[in-house]
């Protein structure tokens, strides 16, 4: 069951960051946890405002957590796929989802990536 559950979350990730060479299994692991990194990130700064979702910054991400403006892009594709993110029309923002819904409209729970245990 995990089994099949890892393969299609590494056939979403190759697909999402196109990548040309296989991903390790630690490498996966590290974009998955900045992933669920950048979502913890994301509530920290809600700060309890009344919007389900936050607006992101490629390049603070990327000062914050100290990674490449392309990792953090990476995994905020790992976070779109899962439907807990998305681009917007400002250069180098997201959108990322807080709370019960995700983007798609489908109901979901605060962190879908925790869910995978």
């Amino acid at each position: 069951m995990y089994r099949k559950h890892l393969q299609r979350l590494v056939t979403h990730l190759k697909r999402a960051l196109r990548m040309e060479r296989r991903l390790t299994v630690e490498e996966f692991y590290q974009l998955l946890q900045l992933s669920e990194t950048i979502g913890d990130y994301g509530r920290m700064i809600h700060c309890g405002y009344s919007a389900p979702f936050v607006i992101v910054e490629i390049p603070e991400l990327a000062n914050r957590f100290r990674e490449t403006p392309q990792t953090i892009k990476d995994a905020l594709l790992l976070l779109r796929d899962i439907g807990c993110a998305e681009s917007t029309s400002l250069n180098g923002c997201w959108r990322l989802q807080l709370a019960g819904t995700l983007l798609s409209g489908r109901k979901g729970s605060r962190s879908a990536i925790s869910n995978r245990t």
